[in-house]
């Protein structure tokens, strides 16, 4: 990576950037090294949508802040450029784009020295460790005027191979492709300049057998204008997909068709399909073929209940295959008095998050009052969502960050008074670090954009990690505003009605306090919380877990899924 080194200092002196003040950096490398770890067996990777923002952005590039990728200079990562995550209004970046390392953080860069386009996004891919992912280095024996081939077991002999790649340095700033000679596939310039030695390039395979890898061609029936239309069960009417795209010049070496142009990819609401598109609005070539990875879909939501087994002090061990072993899992918890409608429960009056154990290799549930015991047959509703551009974490920064609160700019949230978060502190995302908020949260809306605010004023710490998700409900799945009312509340306990809670002890409900639903009003209630079914009225409800009032107007994110077998679901 010395060579690397050299190569970008010299490109930021060229465009007068001068080191890295004001970068927010990750926690000393001593914490740092141990968080290089791989993805669940079943993800090609870690896959997130990072957003270029005034927060991370300088000059001609967007810096990463991901535990997986810092302090990491030999982490291969693909990025493929995303008009409108969550299909929204878009940005674009007609610009060739490299991901480059500058320690301690990894860079989105305007290859052509052009500024980074406030909110331009990127679809960004961490593969996990193995030989599909590796970087491919131009050399004077690889290279032949505008391409440089691959020599690779995984490739060689393989016309069907789907590869991704994204440069890894700026010194090819053109528009670039992948094409099988026959034996071997080749990284080549559209616009036929030569290839220059030296360049390298982050590169992964595709595995034959995952289902989210396939090559996808441009024809009459699926091009208009700028653009064609992917048709794809995995992704269709899914605007939060996470979708990579490389061109591929001949599939299967057969044709072979020039695309000169800078790409992406955005979502078409009225078509309800996800398209590839030329950034600069030229028009798709007839045959243009492109390699796609998205992402089989995973998630789960659960009960867990903490005993003997799986407690240790102040936290409870959860064992699960989407989280276990995986430190970049995204985990949301809401504290659950009674599982199934039990007529008795535990209360747990402490504020919690998530934490992982690199020692356990599993995520926790944990009391941010380090000196609070877990009580025995605590349970909680946790969920694993299936990660994409919904999906996200967090952190407090200096530049983020104003008294008791951490403002969050995200394309999904911004100037979206109605929309429904979900958010859980995370102690230390990636397994890194370690920062507590022993604080009662919950979530604002103020000057089109949501913000994570303490509910008793204190101070927000630096740091101080969140995982937040913007649900979006599908089959037996539902997401909605609760407000406390005359009518619904009593004592400490406001009342729940909703078709799929009602008469459902088994409904798996979480919950995030919101301070002004809509943009308007605005009511405090600065206590732990939790969600119990009540047998009686056959509802379920969210209480203070101090048994103290529940203040008329208190209003709670809330996310259901109701389970298809009418049983308790319990991990122990």
């Amino acid at each position: 990576m010395f060579t690397q080194m050299i190569r970008f200092v010299t490109f930021l002196a060229v465009i007068g950037i001068v080191g890295t003040a004001g970068v927010v950096r990750a926690v000393p490398p001593s914490l740092a090294d141990t968080a290089i770890s791989l993805a669940a067996a079943s993800s090609p990777g870690v896959q997130f949508v990072h957003v270029a923002t005034a927060d991370n952005t300088a000059g001609t590039y967007t810096f990463i802040d991901h535990p997986l990728l810092n302090n990491n200079p030999s982490a291969v990562i693909i990025a493929t450029p995303n008009w409108n995550p969550g299909g929204g209004s878009g940005v674009y970046n007609d610009h060739p784009i490299a991901a480059v390392y500058f320690s301690p953080k990894w860079l989105i860069v305007n290859q052509d020295i052009a500024s980074m386009p406030a909110y331009a996004a990127f679809n960004v891919l961490v593969p996990k460790a193995g030989p599909n992912a590796f970087v491919h280095t131009a050399t004077v024996t690889n290279t032949f005027h505008n391409y440089t081939l691959i020599d690779n077991p995984l490739t060689n002999g393989k016309p069907n191979a789907k590869i991704l790649v994204t440069p890894g340095d700026t010194t090819n700033s053109h528009p670039i492709g992948v094409w099988y000679n026959g034996t071997k596939w080749g990284i080549f310039n559209q616009d036929s300049a030569n290839m220059p030695t030296g360049t390298f390039f982050n590169v992964f395979v595709i595995p034959e057998t995952y289902a989210g890898g396939f090559v996808h061609q441009a024809t009459a029936a699926n091009i208009s204008g700028n653009y064609t239309v992917i048709d794809h069960p995995l992704i269709n009417g899914n605007p939060n997909a996470i979708v990579f795209v490389t061109p591929n010049w001949n599939p299967g070496n057969v044709g072979g068709t020039y695309n000169n142009h800078n790409i992406g990819i955005w979502y078409s609401s009225s078509q309800q399909k996800w398209a590839i598109f030329n950034q600069d609005l030229a028009a798709m070539p007839v045959n243009a073929a492109f390699n796609v990875l998205v992402l089989v879909p995973q998630s789960d939501v659960f009960v867990h209940k903490a005993t003997s087994a799986n407690i240790f002090l102040n936290y409870s061990l959860i064992d699960h295959p989407l989280s276990n072993a995986d430190p970049n899992a995204i985990v949301f918890v809401t504290s659950n008095w009674n599982p199934g409608g039990s007529s008795s429960g535990i209360y747990n009056n402490q504020n919690i998050g998530v934490w992982y154990s690199l020692t356990n290799q599993k995520w926790s549930v944990f009391n941010q009052n380090t000196t609070a015991p877990m009580p025995n047959n605590a349970a909680f509703n946790v969920l694993i969502p299936h990660p994409d551009a919904s999906v996200f974490v967090h952190k407090a920064t200096t530049g983020n960050t104003s008294g008791h609160i951490t403002t969050i700019d995200y394309p999904l949230t911004n100037n979206k008074p109605n929309a429904i978060l979900l958010v859980t502190p995370n102690w230390n995302p990636g397994g890194v670090g370690g920062t507590y908020n022993n604080h009662p949260i919950g979530v604002y809306y103020t000057g089109g954009k949501w913000t994570i605010f303490n509910q008793d004023f204190a101070a927000m710490p630096p740091n101080a990690a969140f995982n937040v998700i913007v649900p979006r409900p599908g089959p037996g799945e539902a997401v909605f505003v609760h407000q406390a009312s005359a009518a619904n509340t009593i004592s400490h306990v406001t009342f729940i009605d909703h078709p799929l809670t009602n008469g459902n002890p088994t409904a798996l409900v979480l919950v995030t306090p919101n301070w002004n639903p809509g943009g308007g009003g605005g009511t405090y209630n600065n206590h732990p919380i939790g969600v119990y079914y009540d047998v009686f009225s056959g509802k379920w409800a969210i209480f203070n877990q101090n048994l103290d009032p529940m203040p008329l107007n208190a209003a709670f994110n809330v996310y259901v899924r109701v389970n298809q077998v009418y049983v308790p679901l319990i991990i122990r």
